[in-house]
């Protein structure tokens, strides 16, 4: 037996020359799914097919093309989990925190902006923390919906649940929205002839994109190291450089994205603040309690006077598990892959046997740059501050889908 993959699947593709029918990426898919053939486009299978029989549908080619067409402007939107785990593709140690030359190389590729995709998640935590508290007052509870392999999921074994989910984009849809807009508007660009390339550690957002206009392409943590080694850029030797600014400053709640967890901590943060006007005790910053690897977390949450009982699963198949519970909770945060998107179908192939080593090194080195990061509330992010003043509370710019548009 083997997992399903039908031509039309926009995340991943099978090599059938390389596939000796061994059934290790079913097995993977009922470990971490369980829902039979019905992919929902996590991309787990391609981390544990022993062959490379499985891969991310790759179009990385398409996105050197328009980089090299002097038409287009085109724009990367790098992803949090990207930068701890891109070094692993060329030798650098575990975890390794690589902003700087990540930024670098995608400039010597050749992408006229490089974005920093954690300015999207401080959009989405300011959207979705505001979603809490009003739910709060409703006594309703909030389901996290950054992944899309999770909303796929939730729209196929229990459609009449969808109103739980956070209705905010995701962050990769926040930038590219902010790109085609803000951006545009204030370079004076033609959108049409604007380029949104995402740099994603999931291949389950190029299933996602499909109901996004803004983002045109998603490339993989992998699919960058091949443009690299295609295009010869020496990653190793690539010297930093930052991020382009309109939309390039992020805090480090918006970092912690990457791990299972951070969207739940990120936002507590700023929903605590909204509630009370005041900064979030010192806890709110390292809360232990939804860190981690397990496939399941709870706590409760002290909001000065307002008790929040809160859970953080990963994997959909424990969803199963506890689903007749999430209910009670006030807020759940799910994410498809093991340790969140540090640990997405996306990443670097690894030993399995080394693969949560690798995903805990992940995880510690967003946390560690959040720790050291003097911004640590999308709240106070002043960009983020600027651009609702300036631009998106009067052009009212759309942050949030249409329940026809959940991928399905």
């Amino acid at each position: 037996m083997r997992v399903v993959v039908k031509e039309d699947n926009a995340s991943l593709a099978r090599i059938e020359e390389k596939c000796i029918n061994c059934g290790v990426c079913q097995k993977t898919c009922l470990e971490n799914n369980n829902i039979g053939d019905n992919c929902i486009n996590c991309g787990q299978c391609i981390l544990t097919c022993p062959t490379g029989a499985l891969v991310p549908k790759y179009v990385y080619q398409k996105v050197l093309n328009y980089i090299n067409d002097t038409d287009y402007t085109v724009v990367v939107l790098t992803s949090p989990a990207v930068r701890v785990a891109i070094g692993d593709e060329f030798g650098f140690e575990a975890g390794a925190f690589l902003e700087g030359k990540m930024v670098g190389a995608l400039k010597k590729l050749g992408f006229d902006y490089v974005f920093d995709t954690t300015f999207g998640a401080d959009l989405t935590v300011m959207e979705e923390a505001s979603e809490l508290v009003s739910r709060l007052a409703k006594k309703q509870t909030l389901f996290t919906s950054c992944c899309p392999a999770w909303v796929s999921f939730m729209a196929l074994k229990h459609p009449e649940d969808l109103d739980y989910l956070s209705t905010s984009k995701s962050p990769i849809a926040m930038l590219g929205a902010m790109v085609k807009t803000y951006f545009a508007d204030f370079n004076n660009l033609n959108k049409e002839k604007i380029i949104t390339v995402a740099l994603a550690p999931c291949v389950a957002k190029k299933y996602e994109m499909k109901f996004n206009d803004d983002v045109d392409f998603v490339i993989t943590t992998r699919e960058l190291a091949m443009m690299m080694r295609e295009c010869g850029i020496d990653f190793p030797n690539c010297i930093d450089q930052e991020f382009d600014k309109l939309l390039g400053t992020g805090s480090g709640a918006g970092l912690i994205f990457g791990s299972s967890g951070g969207v739940m901590e990120a936002t507590l943060r700023t929903a605590y603040y909204m509630l009370n006007k005041e900064k979030a005790p010192d806890k709110f910053y390292e809360l232990a309690e939804v860190r981690g690897q397990a496939d399941f977390k709870e706590t409760i949450v002290d909001m000065k006077g307002q008790k929040l009982k809160v859970a953080v699963l990963n994997k959909v198949a424990n969803v199963e598990k506890y689903y007749s519970q999430l209910k009670n909770y006030d807020f759940v945060e799910v994410m498809s892959c093991p340790t969140g998107c540090v640990g997405g179908g996306g990443q670097p192939l690894v030993a399995s046997s080394q693969a949560a080593l690798y995903q805990a090194k992940r995880q510690q080195s967003l946390y560690a740059s959040d720790k050291e990061n003097k911004l640590k509330e999308s709240y106070a992010n002043k960009d983020l501050q600027v651009a609702y003043s300036t631009y998106i509370n009067k052009n009212k710019v759309n942050l949030h889908r249409e329940k026809e548009k959940i991928p399905r």
